[in-house]
């Protein structure tokens, strides 16, 4: 993972407090262990830099269903997606880990303290 790019989405104004502590905690673990954690919307654009092999794995834990083509993409293209938990993926999820499929267990390891909110 040393080299890995990586990505996520960010809390929105309003979000539940939590859930801001929450994905700053899991950005601040991700940063220890990844290259580059870029933290922009919108969240397709960097779905599809994970699918076309240009970014390695892309994380969230809210908002999912609204992502459902950018995983799609990911998933078609052959990375792997997750919940936080590795859980198969599913659309009325809380969280997703898409990935390539070389980084996606690493990443699920850094991020899996998050997994509950």
């Amino acid at each position: 993972m040393d080299g890995a790019l990586a990505g996520t989405g960010q809390a929105q104004p309003g979000h539940d407090p939590e859930l801001a502590k929450r994905m700053g905690s899991a950005f601040a673990a991700m940063t220890n262990s990844t290259l580059y954690v870029r933290v922009s919307v919108p969240v397709t654009h960097q779905l599809a830099q994970v699918a076309a092999g240009r970014m390695d794995l892309h994380w969230q834990f809210d908002n999912v269903r609204s992502h459902a083509a950018g995983v799609l993409l990911v998933q078609e293209a052959g990375g792997v997606v997750t919940d936080i938990e590795g859980k198969p993926w599913e659309l009325a999820g809380e969280s997703y880990l898409a990935a390539a499929p070389g980084v996606h267990a690493a990443a699920l390891e850094v991020l899996s303290a998050w997994a509950v909110g």
